[in-house]
Parts: structure tokens; sequence; C-alpha cells
């Protein structure tokens, strides 16, 4: 009931325009787990790239 009542009067956080900045631009969550790992797309893409050149090119016949 009270949860309703909050909704109908649209009661809003007295806080809400001051932590808004939080969520936006540079500290948007998508910009906050981009940044988390700076280098893993390069090294990912030069680990596939050196798995290829190894498989395909290799380095003599020593298997093991």
């Amino acid at each position: 009931m009270r949860s309703s009542l909050i909704l109908r009067n649209k009661i809003k956080d007295p806080w809400e325009r001051r932590e808004a900045w939080r969520y936006t631009g540079q500290f948007s969550r998508f910009n906050r787990l981009k940044g988390m790992f700076p280098g893993l797309g390069l090294g990912t893409g030069l680990f596939v790239a050196y798995c290829a050149y190894e498989q395909f090119i290799g380095f003599g016949d020593s298997h093991h």
C-alpha cells in the first residue's frame, strides 16, 4: 500500500540531482567496465594471431 502511495505521489530522492553525475559521461557503467582491462583486446588479438601462426607456419616438427 505504501509503495503505491510513493509511486502515485512521485516522491523523489532529494539528493538525486547531486548523485546523477556518478552515472553519466565518463562514469557510466559502460565506460567504467571498458577501462577496467585496458590491454585485454590487443593482447587477445595478438595471442590469437600467434596461435594461428604457430599452427599453420610452425616452428618445425617437434611434436611431443
